[in-house]
């Protein structure tokens, strides 16, 4: 359904000084329409919707839950669905490792420092690195076989608590100063987590990056066009 006022500014900031409108994300959303289905399907979500803040819906209207098809697809995501995050289920067969730091500097070296050490790792395939859209980045880890989620949240506990960078960062805990916390909490039953291809709540897309190019990646890469 095509928006209603398709030349509505929803936000407007130094990536978008002209506005990001109702028009621009419907036509983001269906470009990756298969992409965020994909991902999103077997998954409940969380949408945050562009109002006079932001409002987070986590229910359908006949559900405790959202999920999102081809069939409702047109009917979810609008132009004013801002963000979209999948949440996670008691088993998976992957688990996320969350950079968490305002500064991007020191998020693009304490991801680099973090995949490091997980690409040691035997039991993980492969490993993707992805531009939150806003400050900082996750490694989305593959594993070889499901494991429950607590499980994977353990594991990443062990791993960066016995390596090298636990002196340099901080692991699981509430972020504190200027020094980047390795956030492994998205690792837990319903907890969100955004989607690669979604939008972030300024703007800026989700976006995959390559290990060579991290150190050099700039968020103006993630602007829609």
């Amino acid at each position: 359904m095509l928006p209603e006022h398709p030349e509505t500014i929803i936000l407007k900031n130094k990536y978008y000084p002209n506005g990001l409108r109702e028009i621009d994300i419907y036509n983001h959303y269906q470009y990756y329409k298969q992409s965020i289905i994909e991902q999103a399907n077997r998954n409940d979500i969380m949408i945050f919707i562009k109002t006079d803040g932001i409002f987070v819906k986590r229910k359908g209207k006949t559900t405790r839950f959202i999920r999102i098809n081809n069939s409702n697809y047109n009917e979810i995501i609008t132009g004013r669905t801002l963000s979209i995050h999948a949440t996670m289920k008691s088993i998976e067969d992957f688990g996320i490792v969350d950079i968490d730091t305002d500064n991007f500097d020191k998020a693009r070296e304490a991801t680099k420092d973090s995949y490091d050490i997980l690409k040691r790792i035997p039991i993980f395939g492969d490993l993707q690195i992805r531009f939150t859209g806003k400050t900082s980045f996750h490694i989305v880890c593959k594993l070889y076989k499901k494991s429950n989620i607590d499980s994977i949240r353990l594991l990443f506990q062990k791993i960066f608590n016995n390596s090298s960078i636990s002196d340099k960062y901080t692991i699981s805990k509430s972020r504190s100063g200027n020094t980047p916390n390795i956030d492994l909490f998205r690792n837990s039953h319903r907890a969100g987590y955004i989607i690669l291809n979604s939008l972030s709540s300024i703007g800026l897309k989700c976006t995959e990056v390559k290990y060579n190019e991290l150190l050099n990646f700039k968020k103006e890469r993630s602007v829609i066009k």
